[in-house]
């Protein structure tokens, strides 16, 4: 008997998952930064006792329900 088991788990790929340097970088501010979101709950994975590893989309969601970020105007559209 074969039974299909359908995971709520959406699929990761290695442009969607990187480190808090990454992060850091993805959102143009520091380590330092980074550490002190990912003490107040910034969703990661904890690999080991040195290494993580952040969902990109998963952290942006958490950033946009923390602090409400949005684009104000479209990139290289200002009004």
């Amino acid at each position: 008997m074969q039974t299909n088991i359908e995971t709520p788990v959406a699929s990761v790929t290695a442009d969607n998952i990187t480190d808090k340097r990454g992060y850091a970088a993805h959102w143009g501010f520091s380590v330092r930064k980074c550490d002190q979101l990912l003490a107040k709950g910034l969703p990661h994975l904890k690999i080991s006792a040195r290494q993580l590893r952040i969902n990109i989309a998963e952290a942006d969601a958490w950033m946009k329900e923390q602090f409400h970020t949005q684009r104000r105007a479209a990139a290289g559209k200002l009004q």
